[in-house]
């Protein structure tokens, strides 16, 4: 009997530290930003670098995490490889896009210049992450000649270059967002022209 119940004391304990621990190791093979998002800890998103623009609605960072904009569907357009001008030493010759661009291309060239090598601070809603275990957030752009910041999400709906996609519970500048898509379709910009 003496031994029975120790066993299960020990069973009681690893199962407690189990539950106690879980989080902890999940945040591992999610990575650090999940660890931060469990326990509410996101000052490392106050002033971060985005290294890449992947689509209209994604972003990369520079520690190279992925990162949704919350509110935001990127059309389907898939880049064409073309190879690029260099000039005598090397350095890519950035050619203005063609007359005949797609507005999906002319939408992901613009997010792109407005973001990428730009410093932004991004804010987390009720789900930090998607169903694909996307980090999604709010991206804030600080305009230094206004002294304000610009709400990303809200600014690329605005230009017509994504189509509005809430999902709730994420739904905290829901209504911004709306504003913006419905003022992007009644002046037909980008995507809402078409």
């Amino acid at each position: 009997m003496q031994k029975k119940l120790k066993t299960i004391t020990q069973l009681w304990v690893a199962s407690a530290l189990f539950i106690i621990l879980a989080p902890f190791f999940f945040s591992l093979a999610w990575g650090q930003s999940e660890m931060q998002f469990l326990l509410k800890d996101n000052k490392k998103y106050q002033n971060v670098l985005v290294k890449k623009v992947l689509k209209t609605d994604t972003i990369i960072l520079d520690d190279d995490e992925v990162i949704r904009l919350i509110g935001l569907k990127a059309p389907e357009f898939k880049e064409k490889y073309v190879e690029k001008k260099r000039d005598s030493y090397g350095f890519v010759v950035e050619e203005p896009l063609p007359p005949t661009a797609s507005p999906e291309e002319q939408a992901l060239k613009v997010v792109r210049e407005l973001l990428e090598n730009q410093h932004v601070r991004l804010e987390f809603d009720t789900s930090p992450r998607d169903d694909d275990f996307v980090a999604v957030a709010y991206v804030f752009l600080f305009k230094k000649d206004k002294n304000q910041e610009i709400l990303v999400n809200e600014e690329i709906l605005r230009q017509g270059f994504a189509n509005l996609s809430i999902h709730p519970p994420n739904t905290k500048y829901a209504e911004k967002l709306r504003q913006a898509y419905q003022e992007a379709r009644k002046q037909k910009r980008g995507l809402q022209g078409q």
